[in-house]
């Protein structure tokens, strides 16, 4: 949200509404509360379907890189990128999107 942002909600303590959130970056998706389990189930589902192993991969990047100086972020996004490369999911991946077809991976 920035660090403007993030001063004046905690200093003022003022309260914001969900489009107020979404509208500042402070929530991915508003939805209707009687939608909310089915939404995040079918987001749960669609993550479930991506490589675990690349997607742990992706996490540690942002975590991590989002922390560190612009040459040690992009070194170590190099260093996990290559780590992705060596997988059963990336040929999985790459044979799938060659046949035009959904990948089927396995975390492998």
């Amino acid at each position: 949200v920035g660090k403007g942002r993030a001063k004046e909600m905690i200093f003022t303590c003022d309260m914001i509404d969900a489009q107020d959130a979404y509208r500042i970056g402070l929530a991915n998706h508003v939805v209707p509360q009687e939608e909310l389990l089915d939404y995040c189930k079918a987001m749960a589902v669609k993550i479930v379907s991506k490589g675990s192993y690349a997607i742990s991969l992706a996490k540690q990047a942002i975590n991590t890189g989002a922390d560190t100086d612009l040459d040690s972020g992009l070194k170590l996004e190099a260093n996990l990128f290559g780590l992705s490369f060596a997988t059963a999911d990336k040929k999985e991946g790459m044979t799938a999107f060659l046949e035009k077809r959904p990948s089927k991976f396995t975390g492998a």
